[in-house]
């Protein structure tokens, strides 16, 4: 079991932040885990791991306020080592306005000299010879919104920040004899200079299946999306579990029928015909008749 502090008071995470500054710490490894609509509605900011190269912390962000959290973030004193950061720094931005700064990802780096396999634990076998741990793929999904964490997934989130050092060290001597040093920190800069991605829309709103559909029916599915998000809000549950993307996409295509649809544990069933009624009315404004209830 890995070594680590679990930081959960604002005192603390100051405190740590100082003792950074005695040691003359410079460069850190990061990552953070989050929620995205698997458990609970909406995303959020779950866990911030920190290793320094000698002390690994857990920062809770359900408990130390996330301005302190920010201005940690922020700080262009301080290098921070990350893997594939897009996701991360879009989800900080969106939902605490904060910008990540002084970021080294290693990501490019593995762009660049053609990993095979480009996830980070594919990363850390090919390149160093780690192997993921035996319930690596049980956390995957994990909820990070619980507390207590269970320390299974406590030794999961501190096994994507323990060998950031050893696999920076790595890339950056591959991407030296290989002569792509330079271009590694151009694009590395990239990653710094890209605004944050906001407004994006919902993941099945950007599929081919959606691309292909005529454009009354992109925007009728737009429209029952919206209906069902905000149910999802109000339920405070993952929106394919309200009801399901497939199910959206047949309401639209007219081959579900509206009637035959029941809802999923945890979905009063007032809630859910309150639910259609809307889907149902949406497609009589649209002229739809798949969201009216019949086959065609």
């Amino acid at each position: 079991m890995s070594t680590y502090r679990f930081i959960e008071t604002a005192r603390e995470f100051s405190a740590y932040r100082g003792q950074l500054e005695q040691r003359h710490v410079g460069i850190v490894a990061l990552d953070l885990e989050a929620e995205f609509n698997l458990h609970v509605y909406g995303e959020h900011f779950c866990l911030l791991q920190i290793h320094d190269g000698t002390e690994a912390v857990l920062v809770d962000p359900q408990a130390v306020p996330v301005e302190a959290i920010g201005a940690f973030l922020e700080d262009r004193d301080i290098l921070k080592i990350t893997y594939d950061s897009a996701g991360d720094r879009g989800l900080l931005f969106r939902n605490h306005g904060i910008r990540m700064r002084s970021l080294l990802d290693l990501r490019p780096a593995v762009d660049l000299l053609n990993y095979e396999k480009q996830g980070l634990s594919s990363v850390l076998e090919s390149a160093l010879g780690h192997t993921p741990g035996p319930g690596k793929k049980r956390y995957q999904q994990y909820n990070w919104m619980r507390r207590p964490i269970d320390p299974g997934a406590v030794e999961y989130a501190i096994g994507d920040v323990l060998h950031l050092f050893e696999l920076k060290d790595h890339l950056l001597e591959e991407l030296r004899r290989g002569g792509l040093l330079e271009r590694y920190i151009l694009e590395n800069l990239k990653v710094q200079d890209q605004d944050p991605e906001t407004g994006r829309k919902a993941g099945f709103l950007r599929t081919g299946r959606f691309r292909k559909l005529p454009r009354p029916r992109q925007e009728h599915l737009e429209e029952i999306h919206a209906v069902r998000e905000r149910y999802a809000r109000e339920l405070n549950l993952p929106p394919n579990s309200v009801l399901p993307n497939g199910a959206l996409f047949e309401i639209v295509q007219g081959s579900q029928d509206l009637e035959s649809l029941r809802p999923a544990r945890g979905v009063p069933r007032g809630t859910f015909e309150a639910m259609l009624r809307e889907i149902r009315e949406r497609g009589r404004i649209s002229g739809e008749g798949g969201a009216s209830g019949s086959r065609s």
